[in-house]
Formats: C-alpha cells, sequence, structure tokens
C-alpha cells in the first residue's frame, strides 16, 4: 500500500475512531489478562518463600535451640549463617527472650520489599519433654525483590507481545475499512457538496465491481431519487413564481396612484400645524424652561430690582428658613448678612465690580429667620429681568465643608487620643514663642518628658489600659501648665511643655520637680493601683539654640541623658550632652560593622576554687578592639549593643567562639576546665536560642557540662514564665546556669527555687567593702548562707586582696574571681597560666 493511501487512512475520523476501539478494546483485554497472570505468578512467588519460612522453622529451628541451650556460639552462628545462604533470605537475627540482640548474618536492610517473621526458639530437654524453655526469637527477613524483577520481566514480555499483535490487527482492520467503506463515503459526500439545481440531472455512481446490492447501493439510490424529486419541484416553483410576479407588478401600479394623491393632502395639512405650534412653543418654552431649572435648584437664588428683592426660588426658602416667599420679597439682600459681615461683604461686591468680573464669587455669612448664622458662597450677576437691569443672586450653603475643614485642620494639628497638639502644632507654636520672646527679650524653655517603664503598663494591663492612663497623665500635666504654655504629645509616651515668657529661670526646675511629683502619683487604673515616673528633659532659647527643631532635639537629648542617670529625674541640656551624643553615634555606626571587620575577641579571667586553690574554670568576656579608637571599654558598646539588637549576632559570636577555645584548651591537656558565657535578654527571649547553644557545642565538638550560662537577675525577670521553661531545656542538654551579679537585681527569691540553676554569684558590690563595712559583711554572709541552702555553689566576684579571700572562705564561699588572681587575659596568656600550674596559695605566697 502506498504512502498517500496509509495516510488518508489515518486522516479518516471515522478510521480513527474505530482504531481507538480496536485499541481501546484489545488493550483492556490484554491488561486484564496480563495482571491475572502476574497476580497468580506473585501468589505463587510469595508462597514459595512463606514455605521457605516455614522450612526454616520446621527443619532448622531445634538445631539452633540445641546450639543456644549448650551455649555452643561458634555452632550457632554457623547455623544462622547457613539458613542465610538459603534462596531469598536476606538477613537473619538473633534475640534474646528480653529482645536484646545476640548475632546477625546476612546484611540487615529496609522494610520495603521484604517478608520478616519472629519464630520463638524453645528447648524441650529429652528428661523433660513436655517442659519447652524460651531461649530467644529468631527474626527472618526474606526479599522479593527476585520475585519483583521476574515480574516485571514477564509484564514487559506480555505487553510487548499484545502491542504488536494489537497494532497489526489494526492496521489492517483499517486498511480493509479504507478500502470497502470509507472511499465510496468520501465519494457520497463530494457528490453532495457539488449538487446544485443546474446538476441535478447528473446521477450519483460509484466506482465498484458489480455484486449483489448492500447498503452503499441503498444510499446511491436514495441520493439520486431525491434529486430528482428535487428536480421536480423546482419546475414547479419557476411556473408559479412567474404569474405571481405578473399579479403583483398590475396591483403596484394601482395603489401608487392612490396614494400620491393623499400624500399631497397630508403634506399641506401638516406644514399649517407645524407652523402653528412652533409659533405657540417659541412663546412659551424659554419661560417655562428657566423657572423649572429656577425652581429645581438647590441652591439659593434671588432676583433683586431697585434694591429690592423681586423673586426667590423654594432653595431660597428653605436656606434662610423663611415660612414664605413674601417676608423675603420686602428685603433687601444686605438685610440678609449679619451686621458684622455687612461692610466686608459690600468691599467683596465693590471690588469684584472694579474688576469688572461678569460674575462675582465670594464667601460670607448670612442670617437665618431662627437667628442660625450660616457660611454660605455667594455668586452675583447683572442681567435684565422682564425688561429691567436686575441683579441675580445665587446663595449656596457651605457650613458643612466649613466644618469638615476645621474637623481636618483639628486633626491634622491634635492627638487622637489626648486631643493636645501634635508635632506639627507644637513646632508652628514652639516658633511663634520663639518670634516673640526675640521681640519681647525673654526665655523659652521646653520640657521634653518621656514616661518611664510605660511599656510594662501595656504588656501587663493592655493597650486600652495604657491609653486610660495616657489621658490621665495629660489632664496632671494639663494643672500644672499656665494658659498661655503649649503641651503636646509627640506620640507614644512622650510629651512636650513649650513655657512661654520666663523670666525668673529658677522657677523651671521647680515646675519640673513639681510635674514629676503630679505624673508619680497612683493612678487608680482598672481596680488596680499604678504608679509611673518619667524623665524629663530641657533645654533653652536662646541660651542652647535659636529655632524650634535643634531646642526639641536637644530636650530630647537632655531627657535620654536623665533616663541613663536611673529614671525619675531632669536634666538640664549641655554642650557636653551633644558631645556625648556624637561618640554615641559613632561608636554605634562602628559597632554595626565590627563583627564583619572581625574586630572582637575573648579575653578569659580565671575562676578559682578556695578549697584546692586552683582554677577549675573561665569566664569568657568580650573586648572590642578598634583600629582607630583602640581598645573600647565593654561598658561603652554592650548596653548600645543592647539596646540596638547588635547584642544577639555578638553573643552568638561569643558563644561560639569560646566554645571552640574551651576544646582547644581540652586537646592541650586542660580537660575538666569549664568557660563561662554571660547571657543577653534578647538571646533569652529570642526563639531557638537553645538550638543555637547546641549547634555551638556541635561545631566545637565540646561536651555540654563544659559549658556554663550565665543570665543576670534582671535578664531573668523580664520574661520568668518563658525563662524557666528555656533554662529547663538548657539543663536538661547538660549545661551549668549561673545567676550572675546576684543582689543586684529584682532578688525574687520564688523564681530563684523554680530556675534550674547550679551556681550563684555574688556582685562585686557585696564583696569591695567586705572587710570594712560590717554591713556588707553580714549581708555576704547571708547570701553565701542562703545559697548554700539551696545546694548552690556560691562565686565571689570582684575579689581584690588576701583578706577578702580568708573572709569569704571563712564564710562557705566555694569559687572566687577577681584581679586578686589574675585580671581577664588573652587565650595564649590565659593558657600559660594553666601550663604553670598557678594556684591561689602561691599567690598569696608571692
Amino acid at each position: 500500500m502506498s504512502i498517500s493511501a496509509s495516510g488518508k487512512i489515518w486522516g479518516d475520523p471515522l478510521g480513527r475512531r474505530l482504531l481507538a476501539a480496536i485499541l481501546f478494546c484489545s488493550t483492556g483485554l490484554a491488561l486484564i489478562a496480563t495482571g491475572s497472570q502476574l497476580l497468580l505468578d506473585y501468589r505463587q512467588g510469595v508462597s514459595a518463600v512463606e514455605s521457605r519460612m516455614a522450612e526454616i522453622e520446621h527443619a532448622y529451628l531445634d538445631s539452633v535451640a540445641a546450639s543456644l541451650w549448650t551455649m555452643d556460639e561458634q555452632q550457632t552462628r554457623k547455623q544462622i549463617e547457613g539458613i542465610a545462604r538459603l534462596p531469598d533470605i536476606e538477613s537473619v537475627e538473633l534475640r534474646d527472650p528480653i529482645g536484646m540482640f545476640l548475632m546477625r548474618a546476612g546484611a540487615a536492610r529496609s522494610a520495603e520489599n521484604m517478608i520478616h517473621r519472629e519464630i520463638p526458639i524453645r528447648f524441650a530437654d529429652d528428661s523433660t519433654p513436655h517442659i519447652r524453655v524460651p531461649l530467644g526469637t529468631l527474626m527472618v527477613s526474606a526479599s522479593l525483590d527476585n520475585l519483583y524483577r521476574d515480574l516485571r520481566n514477564k509484564a514487559l514480555l506480555i505487553l510487548v507481545a499484545q502491542t504488536t499483535k494489537t497494532a497489526i490487527v489494526a492496521f489492517f482492520t483499517l486498511f480493509i475499512f479504507r478500502r470497502m467503506v470509507s472511499r465510496h463515503l468520501s465519494a457520497i459526500a463530494a457528490y453532495a457538496r457539488r449538487l446544485d439545481l443546474d446538476k441535478l440531472g447528473e446521477p450519483l455512481a460509484l466506482r465498484r465491481r458489480k455484486r449483489k446490492a448492500d447498503e452503499l447501493d441503498v444510499v446511491v439510490d436514495a441520493f439520486n431519487d431525491m434529486a430528482g424529486s428535487i428536480r421536480r419541484d423546482v419546475e414547479e416553483l419557476a411556473r408559479y413564481r412567474s404569474g405571481l410576479e405578473q399579479l403583483v407588478a398590475v396591483r403596484t401600479g394601482e395603489l401608487a396612484q392612490k396614494i400620491a394623491e393623499k400624500d399631497e393632502v397630508i403634506r399641506r395639512l401638516n406644514r399649517e400645524m407645524t407652523e402653528r405650534q412652533a409659533a405657540e412653543r417659541t412663546a412659551c418654552e424659554s419661560e417655562e424652561r428657566w423657572r423649572q431649572v429656577v425652581e429645581m435648584s438647590p441652591d439659593a437664588i434671588m432676583i433683586e430690582r431697585n434694591g429690592r428683592i423681586v423673586f426667590v426660588n423654594r432653595g431660597a426658602l428653605e436656606l434662610l428658613g423663611a415660612p414664605n416667599a413674601a417676608q423675603i420679597r420686602a428685603m433687601s439682600f444686605m438685610q440678609l448678612i449679619p451686621a458684622d459681615w455687612r461692610e466686608r461683604l459690600r468691599e467683596k461686591m465693590e471690588a469684584a465690580a472694579d474688576r469688572e468680573e461678569a460674575v462675582g464669587c465670594f464667601e460670607g455669612r448670612m442670617a437665618r429667620f431662627d437667628g442660625k448664622v450660616i457660611d454660605v458662597e455667594i455668586r452675583r450677576a447683572v442681567f435684565r429681568y422682564e425688561g429691567s437691569p436686575a441683579v441675580q443672586t445665587v446663595v449656596r450653603d457651605i457650613t458643612r465643608r466649613k466644618d469638615y475643614e476645621e474637623q481636618l485642620r483639628r486633626q491634622a494639628m491634635h492627638d487622637a487620643l489626648t486631643g493636645l497638639p501634635n508635632r506639627v502644632l507644637l513646632m508652628d507654636r514652639l516658633d511663634q514663642a520663639i518670634a516673640q520672646a526675640r521681640r519681647r527679650r525673654h526665655a523659652v524653655f521646653v520640657l521634653f518628658f518621656d514616661l518611664d517603664r510605660f511599656k510594662y503598663v501595656n504588656d501587663m494591663l493592655g493597650h486600652d489600659a495604657g491609653d486610660e492612663l495616657l489621658c490621665a497623665i495629660t489632664g496632671r500635666m494639663a494643672e500644672c501648665a499656665r494658659n498661655c504654655d503649649t503641651l503636646a504629645r509627640l506620640g507614644g509616651d512622650e510629651f512636650v511643655m513649650v513655657i512661654d515668657g520666663v523670666e525668673d529661670e529658677q522657677g523651671v526646675p521647680a515646675l519640673a520637680r513639681r510635674l514629676m511629683e503630679r505624673i508619680c502619683a497612683p493612678i487608680l487604673l482598672r481596680d488596680q493601683e499604678i504608679a509611673v515616673t518619667c524623665s524629663i528633659g530641657i533645654s533653652a532659647y536662646p541660651h542652647d539654640a535659636d529655632d524650634p527643631h535643634t531646642l526639641l532635639k536637644y530636650a530630647d537629648t537632655a531627657m535620654y541623658h536623665a533616663k541613663e542617670k536611673g529614671r525619675n529625674t531632669f536634666e538640664r541640656y549641655t554642650a557636653e550632652m551633644h558631645s556625648r551624643v556624637n561618640e554615641h553615634l559613632l561608636i554605634e555606626s562602628n559597632l554595626r560593622r565590627a563583627l564583619e571587620r572581625n574586630e572582637f575577641l575573648l579575653h578569659y579571667q580565671p575562676l578559682v576554687d578556695l578549697g584546692s586553690g586552683r582554677i577549675v574554670g573561665a569566664e569568657a568576656l568580650v573586648r572590642w578592639r578598634h583600629p582607630e579608637l583602640g581598645m573600647v571599654a565593654p561598658a561603652r558598646f554592650i548596653p548600645l549593643a543592647e539596646e540596638t539588637g547588635l547584642i544577639t549576632g555578638i553573643g552568638e559570636w561569643v558563644m561560639r567562639s569560646a566554645c571552640r577555645q574551651a576544646r582547644a584548651w581540652h586537646d592541650a591537656g586542660f580537660g575538666d576546665l569549664q568557660v563561662a558565657v554571660n547571657l543577653s535578654t534578647q538571646q533569652l527571649t529570642r526563639a531557638g536560642f537553645d538550638a543555637e547553644v547546641a549547634a555551638a557545642l556541635a561545631d566545637a565538638g565540646l561536651e555540654p557540662r563544659y559549658l556554663e550560662l550565665e543570665i543576670t537577675e534582671s535578664a531573668s525577670m523580664k520574661h520568668p514564665e518563658r525563662t524557666v521553661v528555656l533554662l529547663a531545656r538548657l539543663k536538661q542538654m547538660g549545661m551549668s546556669i549561673a545567676i550572675d551579679d546576684f543582689g543586684t537585681g529584682y532578688s525574687n527569691l520564688s523564681y530563684l527555687k523554680r530556675f534550674p540553676v547550679d551556681r550563684l554569684k555574688l556582685d562585686r558590690a557585696f564583696v569591695s567593702d567586705i572587710t570594712s563595712k560590717p554591713e556588707d559583711s553580714e549581708l555576704a554572709r547571708a547570701i553565701i548562707a542562703m545559697a548554700r541552702s539551696l545546694r548552690l555553689t556560691v562565686v565571689a566576684e570582684g575579689v581584690e586582696d588576701a583578706q577578702q579571700v580568708e573572709l569569704l572562705r571563712a564564710y562557705g564561699c566555694d569559687q572566687v574571681q577577681g584581679y586578686y588572681f589574675s585580671p581577664p587575659l588573652a587565650p595564649e596568656d590565659f593558657a600559660d597560666v594553666l601550663r604553670s600550674g598557678r594556684t591561689l596559695g602561691a599567690v598569696a605566697a608571692a
């Protein structure tokens, strides 16, 4: 068969559907047969494996039990290995009666494509055959990989054979269908497409061998009969159409003559009626249109002639609240204007006339008949009314617009919560106060307030309670302010008071103290008494600055210095504060890049045991070596790092570096040395911190018991419940927990009892005067006794001399740390001290 004939076979839609049916049925039957055969083979294969398992249980189990009973490990292993070498057996594992692993033969694999069987092993002695002693369990694992491989190969072979057979049958079926049916149907379709009225006499004939008549011959005869019938109908229709056209032509001529006569009469009548109606409409449409527009207008429209109102619309009655139009017609337009506005309105009208404006437009006010004064927009124009000169006035009520504009202006200039001026209005009033002070030569003071620990009120009672507190504080501040002073809220818990006209500067500190006293007074908030304090910064014109922005910035700077001094105080701005702010900004900008530049380093201060006098640990202390600023003290950058959030990255670096250094000392032969790392508040509250610690230990290869984590009382009490959970997880990992600087924070003993703490570090404030002040000595003794009662190790920080050492030893202190033994050292210097074997006794002797 030619390529073109093959293309025709595949191109026939009916042929394609026949092919699809053949393929679908053949494929379905092949898949069913293949699946049945594979399922039968799979069951036979699995049955063979199960039989092999049964064979192991019956043929090998007694010998294995006998070997186990005689405790012949070599013989038992040979038997296990023999079972593992059986076909399809992957591994054999022997376990004791309690499930403990004894031995295995073969390679253990995952449970996929495997059959597992646990066979109990029992031994019966010949003397007591009815008693079977359990000796263990034989776990046999058989692989089905060979079975699956054979099934895949068989499935592939069957599918290839079925596919080839189906393709051959389909191809020859299509070829026969094309030769016997499809090409004749195409010939019939071509004849039907060519058929038209001119070719109705041409009969349909198929090119076929003469044979007995079939369905195709019936179709051909039907087509030829249909063509003959259509040809006869067409000839009949042609004869009928010819007669109908002649009749229509006669009747059309008669009707056309009658219509022409009637059209002429109608045209004459329409012309006369149109002319009469147009004259009437032209006379009344203009007046009616103007009247409707005026009456429907929502604006008030009035017409004045000779100084009196002669026309008003319905909108004017509604605008002025007049009961009827007669009352307005007796008045002049100026009588509707309030007395205090008439002169201003007259000036605006004259100015519009001088500019020769066709329509004058201006805003003003009008008095309603009920006495209410409203804001209006007025438009006036001169025109002719009933043949005489007149003035038409259009008035629109803009009271709502004015009120809305005033509301927007107030919202833009005032705080939504307290109603106080906001920053925009504050700066405007401060600018005006400075200008007035410049003329009158007096001072202006700016007081910048910030409530201390206001965030805790929000966190404890909610933001609604915080808003109530802010409103109450605002009322108290307003009581202390004069009418000429400006009290504003900048946002959050920040307020500013501008004191104008100050002649005696000594009164400003007294005002600040009075404000602090009023603010600090307790407030009953939701059945709970709350007391907050505030920090105040003060700047003055002209002493500190002469522009509003600088004055406000300086007052803000002074306020932050007041917070640094412990809060609940006020500070007057000085030039030194500005330099400290610049230094603060310089350190902050360099601190952000210090970690990237590898500028941090760790020093280690030894921790000495008072009993043995030997070094038992080290505290890691971070140092910052800046290329220009030199060695920056921790007190200068640690608080800033906590404030900016950079302490998190620094803390993570310290953790990893300290763990690696401890591991290095262990590798050098100092295996019992423990390193302590200080934690910040941000690290304690950071999600996943325990995972970071675990990663640092794993990276350094350090056991958790050699790492101690130190937290301060203040940090632990930020979120005590969360801290308890985190410390418990860290303790469970194997690390030690220490409370640093004990006695300087909250000293909440109930939480100290709940915290999983191992060590208590006594702050240097209780140690420095322990030998000279009896109260410090007794306090230190009490803290040590309390810690020992809780079974905590006590470490004294800041030990400087031998007398302190002896006194602390007498009080029962366990360990000391301080410059008496050694200052913080670089890692290499610390290693030299370790190698030298320096002890506390050697230091005392020196």
